[in-house]
């Protein structure tokens, strides 16, 4: 093999393959450098892939010298990847457990590489070339601009979390953080959670920053995404400097080849959709622009007005800096919480349908005022289950273990999970009696009692069936924040990032669905979520309303948000109080790092066994220190996509030998072979 090539280079593909491949590079090949395009065969497959590293024979490693070394198929004529994206990758790779190949892929994925060739009437010049030097000055509060300067003091130093109200403003003190970045000649990255709320904060943000604003995320067409990377890697030139620019993204902007980066928001930084579910790897984009800006010496500010546990023991232990804005812009008072006992009101015949009287008389009132009502419901559908009344089967997915919900609008029966579709029949298939019945109410049977209610009234609706059509979602929120639209009944997509300044009421449906999940951070969830809600009315100098519906009046989250209305909470109750020493005293995330493995298999009794097989390794191997291994255990989701599920949790400590510990356990599991799908997930959301 020696001699039989100019050199070899080490060739990272998109695939879960932990070692080095290296191919030889011929004559004609000797352009090739670190970050090079390149097209391989790989066993049967070609594949395009990227260099990470030039090597003569005598610096190969020893096992690849004994193999068969094939040679590069084609050097591709691409702008090159550069050394830190590669390096990037790698700290994402160690860290979450997966091979630099998988970030690789997630960095650009098979629409991304075939972006490489998809051609752009516009060019970085024409971005850059009509960039303004000078902004829109934007005018602090006196509690901003103490906000602004605290930021200032700690953020050379560390990152610094800004826990702001509902309704403070964080958003001005932004933009006077990222002016100061750009006037220094650095780029800034702007992560938000979901796309609906990057679109809303877009065109706020347009009218400020105009052509130095780019927005990515994965509804943007393919011509912008590669247009977005030409003007990020655009050196510039005589005519046309490169100037600095914000990047307003969801998490998959993180792997954007940021070099010039100079600054790092996370706006609602607790947010759960910062967490990639699957494919690997399984990162959380706020953690992941953290190594992002520790690599780069970027500075870093998280925001949000109901902080993640982890964000707030990062602050206790002196690793964040803290700094509060408890006034809101509008200096409205905290909204009115009002909690309604929906089994009093059964009792004594005051509920209509979804609806308490007491909650019917108080949207007639809002209306009345010409205020306008957000009615919150975190299911979609028109019915979350339909049940047979003679054999009392529910009708479940026939790929996933979850009961499928009744969408009346298309007359459908649908699986939220793998999407499985079918038309609905009155006729129950295990007992064929014309039986079934809908039970519960999701978005669409809240809209429709609104309706019967309030017949007069203007009613929308947006949830994630909406949120298919670009054009008819835009035309909802736009309606709703022009004052078009009475009520909004809405999802979770509704409860964070929007600015309707006519909103005066906010209920909340069957709340006992948002206090009554299997987690251990169930209460943190709800908590973060009651109280961005909290802050969705009175957003102007007029106070707003809560409403809560629920059977579980005194559940302790329902307790606190009700105190915090009055307040007469402790403002640091969330960081230490019963939540968080509960979480300390049986080991869970933020006082330990934890690993889940999951299992997956369409065979039940080979999962069965295979899941044995590593429990009996796991509980038994000295090559790592766990505080606790637990499992196998059925997950909420036993069966998903016609696959079955076990799980183990693995808790570390989170101490000097962390990173050796979770390096040691993938190797166990790797070790073991399992004929199974095995699935490592880091710090599981």
């Amino acid at each position: 093999m020696e001699g039989q090539f100019v050199f070899y280079a080490s060739v990272i593909l998109p695939i879960k393959w932990e070692g080095e491949v290296f191919y030889g590079v011929t004559a004609g090949q000797e352009t090739l450098r670190t970050g090079s395009w390149v097209s391989v065969v790989f066993g049967k497959r070609t594949l395009q892939g990227v260099v990470r590293r030039c090597a003569a024979w005598n610096e190969l490693p020893y096992e690849s010298r004994s193999l068969e070394i094939k040679p590069l198929a084609e050097v591709l004529e691409r702008p090159a990847v550069s050394a830190g994206e590669i390096r990037f990758w790698d700290i994402i790779a160690r860290y979450y457990l997966c091979s630099a190949g998988e970030v690789f892929k997630a960095a650009y994925p098979i629409l991304t590489v075939r972006q490489q060739e998809v051609s752009s009437h516009r060019k970085p010049e024409d971005i850059l070339g009509s960039v303004e030097d000078g902004l829109d000055e934007v005018a602090l509060s006196e509690a901003q601009q103490k906000a602004m300067d605290q930021i200032l003091e700690h953020l050379d130093e560390k990152t610094v979390l800004l826990e702001g109200v509902t309704g403070s403003g964080k958003t001005e003190i932004y933009i006077k953080l990222m002016d100061k970045c750009l006037s220094e000649g650095k780029d800034v990255l702007y992560l938000v959670p979901e796309i609906a709320m990057g679109n809303h904060l877009h065109q706020r943000l347009k009218k400020h920053y105009g052509q130095r604003l780019l927005c990515f995320h994965s509804s943007v067409t393919q011509a912008v995404k590669k247009l977005i990377r030409d003007v990020l890697t655009f050196k510039g030139t005589e005519q046309c400097p490169r100037r600095p620019v914000v990047v307003l993204g969801t998490r998959s902007s993180v792997f954007l080849p940021l070099e010039n980066l100079g600054l790092v928001i996370v706006d609602e930084e607790h947010d759960s959709s910062f967490k990639q579910e699957d494919p690997s790897p399984r990162y959380n984009g706020r953690d992941a622009a953290l190594f992002l800006a520790r690599m780069l010496g970027a500075k870093v500010l998280l925001g949000s007005a109901t902080p993640s546990f982890e964000s707030l023991y990062n602050c206790y232990t002196r690793k964040f800096a803290k700094v509060r804005l408890t006034e809101k812009y509008f200096q409205s008072p905290p909204p009115e919480v009002t909690v309604i006992d929906t089994i009093w009101t059964r009792k004594s015949r005051q509920m209509k349908g979804s609806f308490s009287q007491q909650l019917i008389n108080l949207i007639e009132k809002t209306i009345a005022e010409k205020k306008q009502v957000l009615v919150f419901r975190n299911i979609r559908s028109y019915s979350p289950v339909v049940q047979c009344s003679n054999c009392g089967e529910p009708l479940k997915c026939p790929h996933c273990n979850v009961p499928l919900s009744y969408h009346r609008y298309d007359n459908t029966l649908r699986c939220h999970w793998c999407e499985y579709k079918a038309p609905y029949s009155p006729v129950c298939p295990s007992c064929h009696e014309q039986s079934l019945e809908l039970r519960g109410a999701g978005t669409e049977k809240i809209e429709e009692e609104l309706r019967e209610l309030f017949p007069n009234a203007s009613i929308a609706r947006y949830d994630a069936d909406i949120a298919k059509s670009k054009k008819e979602a835009e035309k909802v929120l736009a309606d709703f924040a022009g004052g078009k639209t009475d009520i909004l009944v809405g999802t979770q997509m509704t409860s964070k990032g929007f600015d309707f300044e006519n909103l005066a009421l906010v209920a909340v449906i069957q709340a006992d669905t948002i206090l009554s999940q299997q987690d251990f951070r169930a209460d943190e969830k709800a908590m973060q979520l009651f109280i961005q809600l909290l802050g969705r009315s009175g957003r102007r100098s007029e106070r707003g309303s809560l409403v809560i519906q629920t059977n579980q009046k005194n559940h302790p989250v329902i307790k606190e948000v009700v105190s915090m209305s009055q307040g007469v909470a402790n403002p640091d109750q969330k960081a230490d109080g019963s939540m968080m020493a509960e979480r300390s005293m049986y080991c869970f995330p933020p006082f330990v790092r934890l690993v889940n493995i999951i299992l997956r298999d369409k065979n039940y009794h080979k999962l069965e066994t295979a899941a044995n097989s590593l429990a009996n390794v796991l509980k038994s191997s000295r090559a790592f220190s766990a505080v606790e291994v637990s499992g196998p255990f059925a997950p909420r989701m036993e069966k998903l996509r016609d696959e079955y599920q076990l799980c183990f949790s693995v808790k570390f400590a989170k101490d000097a030998n962390l990173a050796k510990n979770k390096d040691a356990l993938k190797k166990v599991i790797d070790i073991v072979k399992l004929p199974v799908q095995t699935i490592i997930d880091v710090d599981p959301s």
